[in-house]
Order: structure tokens, then C-alpha cells, then sequence
């Protein structure tokens, strides 16, 4: 319960490197290298569905949605459009950055839409 004895939910999540090169999978003989450098996207779809079909409060992405300093614009488009979604279900976004994020030209460029809090 919140203050005053106000129900809440929210949904938390971090560590999740956007997009991660996933280096050194070649090496491996049959690896599945494309399903799995797709994993990260997939498991961020799958956690904006679960927000909205649970009608959360609000979403906390508590640090390392990037990986470092990666440049790629579309990771970055990618993210706005997902943050856009919970927006149009009515959801908060708290975002706090991590140390891989701080180095991000992508994080510190995007414009996010009005729902997501930077910390």
C-alpha cells in the first residue's frame, strides 16, 4: 500500500542493454546469433505488454537500458516508440540512468514523450 493507504502497482526493470552487440558469438559453431542479439527487444515488447494488459501505475526502468556508448539512432527510436505505447495506456515511465547509460550519445539526445521521468 502507498501513503495513505492508496493501492498502487508498478512494474521494475533494468539491465536491459537495448539492442547489446553480444560480442564474441561467431565463435561458437551454430549459435543462434540473430535470435539472440533480438532477444532484448523481444523481452522489452513482452515487458510493455505486461504493463499494459495489468494496467500498472507506472513503469520504473531503473538503469542500462543502453549499452555504453552505442550510437545506433534506431535503438533509440525503437525505445521513444515503446515509451509512446505505455503514454497511450495512460502509463508513467520512470527512468533512471545507469552507468552504462550516462555514456550514451542515444540517451542524451532522444526526445521522450511527456510520461517518462529522467532521474
Amino acid at each position: 500500500m502507498g501513503p495513505a493507504g492508496v493501492k498502487f502497482s508498478f512494474l521494475h526493470a533494468a539491465d536491459i542493454h537495448l539492442d547489446s552487440p553480444l560480442r564474441g558469438l561467431e565463435r561458437y559453431e551454430g549459435a543462434p546469433a540473430t535470435e539472440i542479439r533480438a532477444a532484448t527487444r523481444q523481452a522489452f515488447d513482452n515487458l510493455i505488454t505486461l504493463a499494459i494488459d495489468e494496467a500498472v501505475d507506472f513503469v520504473l526502468l531503473a538503469g542500462d537500458l543502453y549499452d555504453g556508448d552505442w550510437k545506433d539512432y534506431n535503438t533509440g527510436l525503437y525505445f521513444v516508440s515503446r515509451m509512446a505505447r505505455l503514454r497511450e495506456a495512460g502509463i508513467r515511465v520512470f527512468l533512471i540512468a545507469g552507468n552504462h547509460d550516462a555514456a550514451s550519445q542515444i540517451t542524451k539526445q532522444l526526445q521522450l514523450p511527456d510520461n517518462v521521468t529522467r532521474f
